[in-house]
């Protein structure tokens, strides 16, 4: 995946260069929490009022090319309407999204951290895309802001990915009702009903492989302790 790190930090590199706040949301973001995911595109969230100046920097460059529109179906639908770009070094896509379209507006309020903690875990699904003394710089959404706005997309846009992508965190998470009441207290009331339901579900999907993560000293953790520790989590 050598070729998806090297997307990741060109465009987030290009994009800090050009003063535009960003983050990684979709595939990579899932997978920073734990769900094993493919990695079709490098997709990146920007403030609203940045999202043209955002390509235009990043077409400034000469390192990237705007992408034909494409047919979408119920996997990519939630992309339409968003400009679509090529790394021309990796010829990975990037997708570039406002922080409206997922919920996390201001983008800046609704980041993990990047000051280091004494203990920290990630999961061996971002390990295989992020070398762990990068992880830490990587913009990521926190958990409740994201899962959040996936779920308000399911209600408020009907967008199916929104729905699977809240249920593959609550199994990849191991999210229970003590989290959803820490987390989403103020919260729309779909929006934590859901979270309530796909919990109560959560033991006809559960894959132990799920809980499987790893110190950045390579000691292995399994279950609930390693996944507490992930940066942004909520536990």
């Amino acid at each position: 995946m050598e070729k998806v790190t090297r997307t990741i930090k060109k465009v987030l590199s290009d994009l800090q260069a050009g003063n535009i706040p960003a983050a990684v949301v979709g595939e990579i973001a899932l997978n920073y929490y734990n769900v094993p995911r493919v990695v079709h595109d490098v997709e990146i969230c920007v403030p609203v009022s940045f999202l043209s100046d955002a390509v235009s920097t990043l077409c400034l460059t000469k390192q990237y090319t705007i992408k034909e529109q494409q047919e979408y179906d119920i996997f990519t639908q939630y992309k339409r309407g968003f400009p679509a770009l090529e790394a021309t070094s990796t010829k990975m896509s990037i997708v570039i999204f406002s922080d409206a379209h997922f919920h996390l507006s201001p983008l800046e309020h609704h980041l993990v951290p990047c000051d280091g903690v004494p203990l920290i875990s990630y999961s061996r699904e971002i390990l295989d895309l992020v070398p762990v003394d990068e992880i830490q710089h990587l913009p990521v959404p926190r958990l409740a802001s994201y899962v959040i706005g996936l779920c308000r997309r399911y209600f408020e846009h009907h967008d199916a990915m929104a729905r699977i992508a809240a249920e593959q965190l609550v199994d990849g998470m191991d999210l229970d009702e003590e989290w959803i009441r820490t987390n989403l207290r103020e919260v729309p009331l779909k929006a934590r009903e859901l979270m309530i339901m796909l919990v109560a579900e959560k033991s006809s999907r559960r894959d132990d492989i799920f809980l499987d993560v790893i110190t950045p000293g390579s000691v292995v953790e399994n279950g609930m302790e390693g996944l507490r520790l992930i940066p942004g989590s909520g536990y």
